[in-house]
């Protein structure tokens, strides 16, 4: 278990975190929904140690955490290869090919030799996605990995996810696809202007202090500040 108690961050006089707690357990995946700027990639960076912060977490001594943010960056001649292997060196992992080869086969079919620069979005994604599979930690914190995809790419993230909950790891992910993490998530956190606003177990309830959340596929999970809902392909805006 995962424990945030009273989690508080400032930039100066902006306080971009404000008293959060959470609990995460093993073997569950959580989401994160809220604004822009409302403190999502900066509750992320908290939680990887990579910000300082106020507060507690509480984890065991020997929990890892496995961290893919919003916006990955590949050199312009380096392989997927190469990619991973710089990935697993700059973590202390050793370098198995083998491995590597295997994953990628099973899970994520990728053209390991070509230029990770010329990639689509989905697949360099999944390229960032696979470097941290690889590392083999127990929490993983996606930072919008839903974005900038195409339906295929997203269906294969979500399958991705689900393989992470069977092996018994902790996922937490944040995203504006409401309705994949509604697919994929056992418990979503809501966030605004850096407070942690409502916690609900996904699928189970359709209202709850004007924040909603039903089984349905076209009715996601709406705010009250929410005045209009567009379709935008797969997911409403």
């Amino acid at each position: 278990m995962i424990r945030v108690e009273n989690m508080s961050k400032s930039f100066g006089r902006a306080k971009v975190l404000d008293d959060v707690s959470l609990v995460c357990d093993w073997g569950k995946v959580y989401g994160l929904v809220g604004d822009n700027g409302s403190g999502k990639t900066t509750l992320f960076r908290c939680l990887t140690g990579m910000a300082s912060y106020e507060g507690m977490i509480r984890k065991g001594e020997w929990v890892t955490v496995g961290y893919l943010p919003a916006d990955n960056f590949f050199y312009p001649l380096v392989t997927g290869y190469e990619y991973i292997e710089f990935c697993l060196r700059a973590y202390g992992k050793k370098v198995n090919r083998k491995q590597i080869d295997y994953l990628n086969t099973k899970m994520f079919r990728l053209p390991l030799g070509r230029y990770a620069s010329e990639y689509s979005t989905g697949m360099q994604k999944k390229l960032g996605f696979m470097a941290v599979c690889l590392q083999g930690p127990d929490l993983y914190i996606l930072d919008e990995p839903f974005n900038g995809i195409d339906l295929k790419g997203c269906i294969q993230m979500k399958q991705l996810i689900r393989n992470l909950k069977a092996q018994w790891k902790t996922v937490i992910v944040s995203s504006h696809r409401l309705d994949a993490l509604h697919e994929v998530c056992d418990t979503i956190y809501y966030l605004r202007e850096g407070k942690l606003l409502k916690r609900f177990a996904c699928g189970s309830v359709k209202k709850s202090n004007g924040l909603f959340c039903t089984k349905k596929r076209k009715r996601e999970c709406f705010s009250p500040q929410i005045t209009r809902i567009e379709k935008n392909g797969n997911s409403f805006e």
